[in-house]
Parts: structure tokens; C-alpha cells; sequence
């Protein structure tokens, strides 16, 4: 999630039809070029409005829309709505001991429902009673809690405010375990459960922290930067950075670009092994499918920055 109601002057003014077909023919010409591709891509939900933090649950693919609200559910056939909220402005889902968790970034908050899509709390403050900005992305600590990112504000010029809040696994427990990241965006455990990769996105990088017994989290580094993984693009600005990102079941690491139009594949030794790319410039997460079937859902944008934040929901498989 990185999409605010106002454009940067340094990006495109093209009019959004006009964007959208040249994300097209720019696909297409990806299509042809072939090996970075390796695979195929099809819309499931061609008409999502700012789609992103997939999860696959129960057989079923679980996505939210920012500029609705919304959660919809992918059935196999067709999205209908699961959960609404005004001004959610809804950003990422992750399972929760049964429940669901879906970061509400425009009001500053997570939401807990319970199996039938019921509220069952929200959270503002952490322990201390210090309230978090721009809530985006999940990822399971590996013994039951959950790490969350709070971005804070989507502006180069912005002070540096994001943060990694850590949800015990009792569910009661919500502390700060790391700040001064420039737009904390998507995050993983890695390989070795002993660290947690964190998306800077405003910085154009993957932090690595060390994860301590108690979830909290130790000295970070910088674990590889996007220009140091794969070459440049031509529609790439300022912005472009590491949005969504995820270890994969093949042991891999996915990264969406946003703003260039991919999910870049990487090995544990940061390798690029794939580039997967879809239509939508402004790629914000991804999620896998059944265990086995290499089946990867994508979700983008394709213009961020203004209404009504078209974008679509796509499968990709190998």
C-alpha cells in the first residue's frame, strides 16, 4: 500500500485510459520477450479497485480494495464482497487464531473479526498507549503472533516515521519492536525464522532485523537494495520501491515493485531466478495458492494516484 489522494508533480499526467493502454502494450511486449515472464497470467477480478493483501484461506482467495473498504472473497468462479468498512481505507489480512486481522491504513488501525466476518476488537495504541500511522502489511511470527508494519506518511519529504509492531500470541500484548524505517511496507520471516525482512519502501530496499525470543526485534541491516536485484525500468521515478513482499513455498522471496509493473522472485543468496510482470504498473502484493500448485495471485493498480484506483486481481501460473 503506498497510494495517497495526490499526485507527485514528477510522475506521468497522461489520462488514465491513456496509461492503461500503454500498460497493456508494454505487457505485451513483455509477453513476446518471453523469459522473464516463464508462465501465464490471467485477470481473476478485472475490475478490483485498489486490490491488495491477498491471502489464500480455507481454498478460497481473500483480498481487500483501499478505496472501498472492502474484503472480497474469489471463489474459483467470482469475487463478491466478505466485510465492508467506511473509511477503512483496507490495506492487508492475515490470519489470526481463527480470526482474521485487516489493516485499516486511513484509520489508523486493525481490525480483529471473528470466523463469520463479526468485529470482535479494534487496535489503536500499542502497550504504551502510543498510536500507530498507516497500518499495511502482515506476516506470522512462526509461534502464533503477528509483525505488522505502520508506514507512516508516503512523502519523500516527510519525516521518517514508519514503523514493525509485533501482536503477541495471546493477542493481547501490541508492541513497538522497530521505527525510523522510511515507509515500512511489506514484511516476512525469513528462511531461517531468525530474522524479519521489512520492505523500506521510500528508500528503495529490504531491512533484515534479528528476531529475539520475545518477538522483539534486535540490529537491522540492509538485506539487498531493488537496484542491486534486477536492471532498472523506463517508467520507474522516485517512488518505485519494494511494496508487498513474501517467502514463498519454493523457498524464494517475493517482491512486488510497485511501479514497475513485476514481482521479482529472488533466492536466500539474492539471486534474481524470475521476473513476473502483469499490467498493472503499480503491483501492490501477491499471495500463493494450493500447496503444490505454484499458483501465484497478484494484485495491482494501474494509476495510484487518482480515482476511482482501477486495478485488477491476477493468477499467474507457471
Amino acid at each position: 500500500m503506498n497510494a495517497r489522494l495526490a499526485e507527485p508533480s514528477a510522475l506521468s499526467s497522461k489520462p488514465l485510459p491513456l496509461r492503461r493502454t500503454l500498460a497493456r502494450l508494454w505487457w505485451a511486449v513483455c509477453l513476446i520477450a518471453g523469459p522473464a515472464l516463464a508462465g501465464s497470467v490471467s485477470a481473476i477480478d478485472p475490475d478490483a479497485h485498489y486490490p491488495e493483501g491477498p491471502i489464500w484461506r480455507d481454498g478460497k482467495l481473500l483480498y481487500v480494495e483501499y478505496s472501498t473498504g472492502n474484503i472480497k472473497r474469489w471463489d474459483g468462479t467470482r469475487s463478491t464482497v466478505y466485510w465492508h468498512r467506511d473509511a477503512c481505507g483496507a490495506s492487508g489480512l492475515i490470519g489470526f487464531k481463527g480470526h482474521l486481522l485487516v489493516a485499516c491504513y486511513d484509520d489508523n488501525s486493525v481490525v480483529e473479526l471473528d470466523a463469520a466476518g463479526r468485529q470482535v476488537r479494534v487496535i489503536r495504541r500499542d502497550d504504551r498507549g502510543k498510536s500507530f500511522a498507516g497500518p499495511n502489511d502482515f506476516a506470522a511470527d512462526g509461534h502464533g503472533g503477528v509483525y505488522f508494519s505502520a508506514s507512516g506518511v508516503y512523502d519523500l519529504e516527510a519525516p521518517i516515521s514508519g514503523a514493525v509492531l509485533h501482536i503477541a500470541a495471546g493477542g493481547g500484548s501490541v508492541t513497538e519492536v522497530a521505527n525510523t524505517i522510511h515507509y515500512s511496507n511489506g514484511l516476512t520471516l525469513a528462511r531461517d525464522g531468525r530474522h524479519l525482512l521489512v520492505a523500506e519502501m521510500l528508500a528503495g530496499r529490504i531491512l533484515s532485523f534479528s528476531v529475539e525470543s520475545d518477538g522483539k526485534l534486535g540490529a537491522r541491516t540492509v538485506w539487498a537494495r531493488l537496484e542491486d536485484l534486477a536492471p532498472s525500468t523506463s517508467s520507474e521515478d522516485a517512488y518505485n520501491g519494494p511494496d508487498g513482499l513474501k517467502l514463498g513455498p519454493d523457498g524464494n522471496y517475493y517482491i512486488a515493485q510497485n511501479g514497475s509493473g513485476r514481482v521479482l522472485v529472488v533466492s536466500d543468496d539474492k539471486k534474481l531466478i524470475r521476473s513476473i510482470e502483469v499490467p498493472t504498473p503499480f503491483v501492490t502484493n501477491m499471495a500463493f495458492g494450493p500447496a503444490g500448485s505454484g499458483i501465484v495471485f497478484i494484485t495491482g493498480v494501474f494509476d495510484q494516484w487518482k480515482a476511482p484506483y482501477a486495478g485488477a486481481v491476477y493468477r499467474w501460473q507457471p
